[in-house]
């Protein structure tokens, strides 16, 4: 008989163990906040409406619909009363690509991600955790 097999299931049944009593251990982290930021410029880059608006944060897309009532009651029929149509906008002033973006800050619920530009131009965007995912914070213009 020997020792090193009984051994070998003695660890596999501690692991097991381990694992039953730490279910948080293996569930699946959310993305970084620069992947979330990457995954968000490539929706409003694919101009995909419903999934960039998915990742933006409630008070983004707040102050978004506001605006987006706002601009069709001052141009009726003229100005749809989108939010989604707003963040998109018109494909001639499409958003120029995304060279990098990288996670400078980060805490449990916010972080600053540091957004350069195709030609060198170099941005900070906010994100924020909801509902264990980051979402992107547009500040609202002033």
């Amino acid at each position: 008989m020997s020792y090193a097999p009984a051994m070998h299931r003695r660890a596999l049944a501690l692991a097991a163990a381990l694992l039953a009593l730490a279910p948080g251990a293996c569930a699946r982290r959310d993305a970084a906040p620069d992947v979330a930021y990457r995954a968000f410029a490539r929706a409003v880059s694919e101009r995909d409406g419903e999934r960039a608006w998915s990742m933006l944060s409630a008070d983004t897309q707040a102050w978004l619909e506001a605006r987006a009532r706002a601009a069709a009651q001052a141009a009726p029929g003229v100005v749809p009363p989108s939010a989604r149509q707003l963040l998109i906008g018109d494909a001639a002033l499409a958003a120029r690509p995304l060279a990098s973006a990288l996670t400078l800050r980060e805490s449990a619920d916010r972080a600053v991600v540091e957004v350069t530009l195709q030609g060198g131009e170099k941005r900070e965007a906010e994100l924020v955790r909801e509902g264990g995912s980051w979402r992107v914070r547009l500040p609202e213009p002033r």
